[in-house]
């Protein structure tokens, strides 16, 4: 989750064309869920020494990224550009130039692919006030082990019964700077579909949150936020009317969704309710973790986007 600070971090940031090739739920009875196995391994890795931080122009940031990639090589994920799962963004940080400032981007090609599915989450987050590296387990290792759980099953879906459209699984860096990595993918990519619509995770499975935040202040977004409440409902997962990232009614944060808004897509965040005060603080770590509410959303949202319960129809937007 980027907060609303006043403070621009983004300012640390140039633009430089590159050429690079790249090798390399919640606060009631615990959800029964198969296994947490999976999301587990994820937390704990993104969490551990090596990648605790990820903050953008690090080696533990880099070592997120080479993770996730093997990851989707393990899952069997398409190339959704290029030769990499690698997409470079062109950014650069002040005195660390060395260091490319890439998203992961991985597709299950569908049989027709005029539209997709955009499932995205941020693995960078940022260094505490007093410069030690943060474990960022909520923020936003969470959101990380959803989608990759959650493509992990559409993946093996899709090889059985390949799915009508593109489901594009997006790992964003550089969205605590100010969410860069999503607006130089999306500056790229906004055309490439007739239609798309995006979920975006950040923020979820802490321990006694009651409820997911799932207000909608977008109207070319209701549709699809309205479908998300439905599906909850029947798999009962508790959520409330708050918009993301408020506290006391006054919005404090944002995250990588309102760029696909920008270009008038419809766009939904799932993340907890009242996080304010546990993200970017050392509260945020797997001690505060509930895996089964991961895995539980992962189930969820697989179930959302394998059954189409949003009807492309529903969007007006289109390139």
């Amino acid at each position: 989750m980027k907060k609303i600070i006043i403070k621009v971090l983004a300012a640390l940031l140039i633009v430089t064309p590159i050429n690079i090739e790249v090798q390399a739920l919640i606060g009631k009875e615990q959800y029964e869920v198969e296994s947490t196995e999976n999301v587990q391994e994820i937390m704990e890795t993104l969490c551990s020494d090596k990648c605790r931080g990820r903050v953008v122009a690090t080696d533990e940031n880099l070592r997120a990224a080479q993770y996730i990639e093997n990851y989707f090589t393990s899952i069997g994920l398409d190339i959704f550009d290029g030769d990499s799962f690698y997409n470079e963004t062109g950014l650069r940080y002040r005195g660390k130039e060395n260091f490319a400032i890439n998203n992961v981007v991985g597709v299950i090609k569908g049989t027709e692919g005029e539209n997709a599915v955009f499932l995205t989450a941020h693995f960078d987050h940022i260094v505490g006030q007093n410069g030690q590296k943060l474990m960022g387990a909520i923020d936003n290792a969470s959101g990380i082990s959803v989608i990759l759980q959650t493509a992990r099953k559409l993946s093996a879906k899709a090889k059985e019964k390949p799915l009508k459209d593109d489901i594009v699984i997006v790992a964003y860096n550089a969205e605590e700077t100010g969410l860069n990595g999503s607006n130089e993918f999306m500056k790229k990519y906004n055309k490439k579909y007739n239609k798309c619509y995006n979920i975006n995770i950040d923020c979820v499975g802490v321990k006694d949150c009651m409820e997911l935040a799932m207000g909608n202040n977008d109207a070319k977004s209701e549709g699809l936020y309205s479908a998300m409440r439905k599906i909850f409902n029947e798999e009962e997962v508790p959520y409330n009317d708050n918009v993301y990232a408020t506290k006391n009614g006054v919005i404090r944060g944002t995250s990588d969704h309102q760029i696909f808004r920008m270009y008038g897509y419809p766009s939904l965040v799932i993340g907890d309710d009242n996080i304010i005060d546990i993200v970017h603080t050392d509260n945020d770590n797997l001690d505060n973790v509930d895996y089964s509410d991961l895995e539980k959303l992962s189930e969820v949202i697989y179930k959302f986007i394998s059954e189409n319960r949003y009807d492309m129809n529903e969007i007006k937007t289109g390139n």
